[in-house]
């Protein structure tokens, strides 16, 4: 199954009814490159000699794509309701990265003050409503969150993220029917990779795509979630269209995770996947894709592309050091905020 979705990743190299400008791309590029990055250290500093990040996490690399292509359309006040592999999704929306590590470390200066940890970021000035670290609770959560915008009659969206995996729970068949019934301005991207934590999709589900499951209820797109111009092009058009109050919307994005589920590993080691595999969809990652893109059209060279990691990982290097010199909580604080 894997190299039927391989196939149909390369043969839509490009599926598009819009021009994106030069600046827009170099743009993305520059945004999924933050992403790849500030995951690797955090995978470099996962399992460091003094042990200091002691959440549980679930890394992005590979979908890169899919959380920029998406957030980079949407305006500030539209909310993003994200999973547990939730980096990208907030780091993409704007959520500060500081703040970001900050909460990995457990320390008073996460955008979470330390209560959440990897699964659990939340950036309210950036429009990350949350992140939940049970599979599928996002998504009834975010239809609700949809429904009070229409309630209130304002022209914000309401974004989910999900994969593969959650829409195997009851809750995400019945928030897309809620949503299809009360015409709620909600959009739902799912991110298939192929794997829920280690089974493939293919001995899961009898289905060729996620979206089949729900084509009779809303409007569904599969798309090739490595192409950040495919997605893009999609994510403008269903933006403006449940922006507009024509119905809510599911987007299929079939993409590869490079890391194991929870971990920092391939997946490879743990014997479910093949080195081949990871290999052909590594070669076909949403970051060299846009590279090789932007290079062919000699609008980045080598030169610039060396620039711009110097300056993101300056820029990583000084959340870690933020991370690092921030203060745990306070014992007396661990009661605070909470209501039951």
């Amino acid at each position: 199954m894997w190299r039927d979705y391989l196939i149909f990743v390369i043969s839509r190299e490009r599926n598009c009814s819009m021009e994106f400008a030069k600046k827009d791309l170099i743009k993305y590029y520059v945004e999924m490159k933050r992403i790849r990055l500030v995951e690797g250290e955090i995978a470099n500093n996962y399992y460091n000699e003094v042990r200091e990040m002691h959440t549980p996490i679930h890394l992005y690399d590979g979908q890169e794509a899919i959380a920029v292509g998406v957030c980079q359309q949407l305006d500030k006040d539209d909310i993003i309701f994200s999973n547990h592999r939730c980096h990208g999704h907030y780091l993409a929306k704007g959520g500060n990265l500081k703040k970001m590590i900050a909460e990995l470390f457990s320390k008073e200066t996460g955008c979470c003050k330390g209560r959440g940890g990897s699964m659990h970021l939340a950036d309210k000035e950036a429009g990350v409503a949350l992140s939940s670290a049970i599979v599928a609770g996002n998504v009834s959560i975010g239809t609700g969150y949809a429904l009070g915008l229409k309630q209130q009659g304002k022209r914000n969206i309401a974004v989910v993220f999900l994969g593969d995996g959650a829409t195997e729970e009851g809750s995400v068949y019945e928030s897309i029917c809620f949503a299809r019934l009360h015409n709620l301005p909600v959009m739902y991207v799912c991110e298939n990779n192929l794997y829920a934590i280690s089974t493939a999709y293919n001995i899961r589900e009898p289905l060729k795509y996620v979206s089949d499951k729900f084509k009779t209820i809303i409007e569904t797109y599969v798309i090739n979630g490595n192409n950040i111009i495919e997605v893009a092009d999609t994510a403008v058009k269903c933006v403006r269209r449940v922006r507009e109050g024509e119905g809510p919307v599911f987007i299929e994005c079939l993409t590869y995770r490079l890391r194991d589920h929870h971990n920092i590993k391939t997946g490879v080691e743990s014997g479910y996947r093949t080195q081949e595999e990871w290999d052909k969809w590594n070669e076909k990652s949403p970051i060299k894709f846009m590279e090789d893109y932007l290079l062919d059209k000699n609008w980045i060279s080598k030169q610039e592309i060396e620039r711009i990691d110097t300056e993101l990982k300056k820029e990583i290097e000084s959340a870690f050091q933020y991370a690092h010199e921030s203060q745990l909580p306070c014992p007396k604080s661990l009661f605070d905020n909470l209501w039951g």
